[in-house]
């Protein structure tokens, strides 16, 4: 499919052009916002929702519950609608748990030491709420269940793959990216019950990320591609076929979607410039990030394929350079995005009392 058919289409299908009603809107479409860097999530889902979002609004969504932060897909942080992340975790934790169990052994972890933990942690939320992460590590060691070298954090996943906590509320002394655990049966009282959770994903997944092939789908949700070819199959005219990418495989849209509206109109010219921060899903979702970025800024955004990915601005829809937090652009749109990534960044400033 050529760039100026596919581009639009996907930034359409992203909300990179015509933003959300809501922030519960946009994180309801993406259905989950990749959220490795806390702050770069929360601008990445603001700016699928308005010029106007600010972080102290998407701040209060995480503190009133509307918004939760968890380990779902490939093990990797997500922000999502809370009633989404159950069914998420559930259709996706097997290949999860199976990907980290050498790990697992490596730490020494095995279903006995979670099953303690998990009775310890539940113990002390059902008694305060909340607690940061490093209050649970304190209370696991004050049990003699060791958090050193890695264990702490390797536990906390598997509890979270095994539905007891999820990452809730946003404390009062929190400066960038601190967030609290909570237990998730508490703190999430309603749950979407997909009656085909496989059938969902690839629907919301093509609906918010589409065009993209099922190797990008497969990736993005740590599946196999047999399981997406099996799924798309079972889809039918819910997905339309639009054109194939450089390797041969087809290109996938929902029926009726942004994209496949968008694909009847397709232009470059026009495409808004968008400053993209790091790990954003218009980006990273995608198994082929070729369309996006050639070779060599595709190792700028990644350098050291260390899983870092860093902001870069987004021109005619593909990247053109990586962000300079200290070189702001000299035109009103460019300046405009580079401050707002800016407030987005910046410490939070304790509240007064």
């Amino acid at each position: 499919m050529r760039p100026e058919l596919l581009l639009p289409a996907r930034m359409a299908s992203q909300m990179l052009l015509e933003p959300a009603e809501s922030i519960l809107s946009a994180a309801g479409h993406m259905l989950a916002i990749q959220s490795q860097d806390f702050t770069a999530a929360c601008y990445a889902l603001a700016q699928r929702a308005g010029a106007g979002v600010t972080r102290a609004q998407v701040d209060e969504l995480f503190n009133s519950g509307k918004l939760v932060r968890s380990w779902t897909m490939r093990g990797t942080l997500h922000i999502c609608l809370p009633q989404d992340l159950k069914w998420l975790m559930e259709s996706t934790k097997e290949r999860t748990l199976r990907a980290v169990a050498p790990r697992l052994r490596e730490l020494q972890i095995d279903s006995n030491t979670i099953e303690q933990a998990g009775g310890v942690i539940a113990n002390y939320l059902a008694d305060r709420d909340q607690a940061s992460r490093n209050a649970l590590f304190a209370e696991l060691n004050a049990h003699g269940i060791s958090t050193s070298g890695q264990r702490g954090i390797h536990l906390l996943m598997a509890l979270v793959q095994h539905g007891l906590i999820c990452l809730g509320p946003i404390p009062p002394d929190a400066k960038l990216a601190a967030q609290d655990f909570v237990l998730l049966e508490r703190w999430v009282t309603e749950h979407q019950k997909p009656e085909n959770p496989l059938h969902e994903l690839l629907l919301r997944y093509l609906g918010s990320h589409g065009p993209a092939t099922l190797r990008d789908a497969a990736w993005y949700s740590g599946q196999t591609l047999t399981t997406m070819k099996r799924t798309a199959s079972e889809l039918g005219t819910n997905l339309v076929q639009a054109g194939a990418d450089e390797r041969g495989d087809d290109y996938w849209v929902v029926n009726g979607s942004h994209a496949e509206q968008r694909l009847e109109a397709p232009q470059l010219r026009g495409l808004p410039l968008r400053l993209l921060g790091g790990f954003d899903e218009y980006y990273l979702s995608y198994a082929n990030r070729s369309p996006v970025a050639d070779e060599v800024l595709r190792q700028q955004i990644a350098p050291g394929k260390n899983g870092m990915f860093l902001a870069f601005w987004l021109e005619h829809g593909r990247a053109k350079e990586v962000w300079n937090a200290k070189a702001a652009p000299t035109d009103p749109i460019g300046a405009a995005l580079h401050q707002r990534y800016l407030e987005f960044r910046a410490v939070r400033q304790p509240k007064e009392a």
